[in-house]
C-alpha cells in the first residue's frame, strides 16, 4: 500500500516553528492534509475548537467531529459506523456478539477515491485517493481497525 509522510503532503510543515516543536499532533496533520490547510492554520483550529494543548494530543476526536460539519467552511460528511463495519462471514463478523471494525486495507478497497481523515484507536491520519497521509509507518499497519472516518466534501 502506498503511504507517504504527511510533513511532505501538508502546505507550511517544513517551514512551521510549531511543527517542529510538536509531538503527538496526529489530528492536526490528519487535518491539514484533508482540508489541505497550512499546518499551522490547522494548530491554531484544533487547539481553539478542540481544546488541544501544546504537545498534549487531541482528545475525543471523533465526538467532537461528530458535533460540527465543516471545518474552516470547508464541509465534510462522517461516514455511518454501520459502514465501518465487516460484513464478510459469519465466522469473521462477529467478536463475541459484537461487529468486528474493517481494516485500513478494506477501508481504502471500499473508499479508492477521495480525501478522508481517518481515526484508529489512539491515533489520527489521512487517506487521499488510495494513498495513507501520516506517520511513515501508517500505511504499513493494514490490519488497523477504523473507529471514525470522515470525507472532505470540497
Amino acid at each position: 500500500m502506498k503511504s507517504i509522510c504527511s510533513a511532505d503532503h501538508i502546505i507550511g510543515y517544513s517551514e512551521s516553528a510549531i511543527a517542529k516543536g510538536e509531538i503527538n499532533d496526529c489530528v492536526v496533520r490528519a487535518i491539514a492534509s484533508t482540508f489541505e490547510l497550512k499546518y499551522d492554520v490547522a494548530h491554531k483550529f484544533v487547539a481553539e475548537e478542540f481544546g488541544r494543548k501544546p504537545r498534549k494530543g487531541t482528545f475525543s476526536t471523533s465526538l467532537k467531529l461528530r458535533a460540527r460539519n465543516n471545518i474552516m467552511g470547508i464541509d465534510y460528511k462522517c461516514i455511518p459506523q454501520s459502514d465501518l463495519m465487516y460484513r464478510g462471514s459469519a465466522r469473521h463478523q462477529m467478536n463475541r456478539g459484537r461487529p468486528v471494525p474493517i481494516t485500513l486495507s478494506m477501508f481504502i478497497e471500499k473508499y479508492p477515491k477521495g480525501k478522508y481523515l481517518v481515526i484508529k484507536k489512539g491515533h489520527a491520519f489521512s487517506v487521499v485517493n488510495g494513498v495513507v497521509v501520516g506517520n511513515p509507518s501508517d500505511g504499513n499497519h493494514l490490519r488497523v481497525k477504523i473507529k471514525f472516518a470522515l470525507k472532505s466534501e470540497d
